[in-house]
């Protein structure tokens, strides 16, 4: 009888020691998950602040040009009761939100219900600081590309520009030319060149 008692109070210590254990088995990873938890969003907090520089700096270049990133950051694909998908595409960009150019995430579906297609919007812009956390964080690993994007085609701008230019600048000389030619022709003066705009 003593043996059986002393029995029953071994497994008493043994599952009060096993609950001890497992209680502080998940106190430790709690207390490691609050860990990762505050890292993560302390470099969320840090990252959104960085975001939000490299706006602002985008923005008092006066760019005024939109670009959106040909890959996209996320996707994600639905069905309807009726077995018609929905996929739903997000993809970074640098567009006008109201009035002023801003990184955003631009949503576009691609709807296979036609008759859903004319019911719906076919997709949304909102500025990138703003979206979830999952594709603002998306949306760093391409904003090089996007600046780099952006940068080529103001240089072909530029060159186009400056080509268009030389092209005004070259038929405006021959013209007058043709003006000169023509008043020395008929003998009177020619009309005396207007100053060039800011000259």
């Amino acid at each position: 009888m003593w043996g059986g008692e002393s029995h029953v109070t071994r497994d008493g210590d043994d599952l009060n020691r096993s609950e001890e254990e497992l209680t502080m088995a998940i106190t430790e990873r709690l207390v490691a998950l609050g860990q990762g938890a505050k890292r993560l969003n302390d470099g969320s907090d840090r990252l959104n602040r960085l975001i939000s520089e490299i706006d602002k700096a985008l923005g008092r270049l006066n760019i005024g040009m939109e670009y959106t990133h040909p890959r996209p950051l996320a996707e994600n694909s639905t069905t309807d009761p009726g077995g018609k998908r929905t996929i739903e595409l997000a993809y970074l960009g640098y567009l006008a939100v109201r009035g002023q150019y801003h990184l955003v995430i631009k949503t576009v579906k691609i709807m296979e219900d036609k008759a859903a297609m004319a019911n719906q919007t076919p997709g949304s812009v909102i500025p990138l600081l703003t979206a979830p956390r999952a594709l603002r964080h998306a949306a760093v690993d391409v904003l090089p590309d996007l600046v780099d994007a952006i940068s080529s085609q103001i240089h072909e701008l530029v060159n186009q520009v400056e080509r268009r230019c030389e092209t005004a600048q070259s038929l405006l000389e021959e013209l007058r030319d043709l003006e000169a030619a023509a008043a020395s022709a008929s003998g009177s003066r020619p009309v005396a060149d207007e100053p060039e705009p800011g000259g």
